[in-house]
């Protein structure tokens, strides 16, 4: 499966193919690179007080968390926007049930966050993603649907996710705002993403290839 999502990334978005291979091709992770990148994870774990709730997960210079119950992993890259959240209960949600990871990717002037959620009852995807759509179009009142080309990627026996993706204006600059929907057993997992307009297309690619290698890892 991860050989595939790398040969469509290949195809379809020459500039972040190229920022991959160039991860590939990096050496090997220091012991210091990696009891740093262990370091960055316990504190994002200690300030979102999910102790219990997230654990680290890291092998590499990069900080990785799972989220033990739906089984999300997020992988951070070290930005200072990097984040992770535990929110309220709502609903009568136990604390825990309603999570989340956010991480900015500089070179590619991307946000990223993923969200876990065991509603009950659970709705039906395309409720979770109407309901995502109508909290992007409060907060951005220029918002007008993205009618481009997208991208959709799942894992065997998996239907794709859900999207919905808009036209907005932040600090000047024309973005992509996006949002992908997919249920895994009782889980549902959602990814926003935000970045430069004029790379549609590479926006969607991006947050499509690690939203599916992200619901590779959790539990059914």
């Amino acid at each position: 499966m991860l050989a595939r999502l790398t040969f469509m990334l290949t195809l379809a978005a020459a500039p972040l193919a190229q920022a991959q291979a160039q991860a590939q091709e990096a050496p090997a992770a220091t012991a210091e690179q990696i009891a740093a990148a262990h370091d960055i994870a316990a504190r994002l774990i200690r300030d979102a007080g999910a102790e219990g709730i997230f654990v680290d997960k890291t092998t590499g210079a990069s900080a990785e968390v799972e989220h033990l119950a739906s089984g999300l992993r997020c992988t951070f890259s070290g930005s200072p926007n990097d984040r992770i959240a535990v929110f309220p209960s709502v609903g009568g949600l136990p604390r825990g049930d309603d999570v989340g990871c956010t991480f900015y990717d500089e070179t590619l002037r991307i946000d990223l966050s993923f969200y876990a959620t065991r509603y009950r009852p659970l709705p039906e995807e395309a409720v979770v993603l109407a309901d995502a759509s109508r909290a992007i179009t409060r907060r951005f009142s220029d918002a007008t649907p993205f009618t481009g080309e997208t991208v959709s990627l799942s894992g065997e026996g998996q239907s794709p996710p859900l999207f919905a993706g808009f036209k907005v204006l932040i600090q000047g600059q024309q973005k992509l705002t996006m949002v992908l929907v997919s249920h895994h057993g009782e889980w549902s997992f959602k990814a926003r993403a935000t970045g430069p307009y004029e790379d549609a297309l590479g926006v969607n690619l991006y947050a499509a290839v690690l939203f599916e290698a992200a619901l590779m890892q959790t539990s059914d």
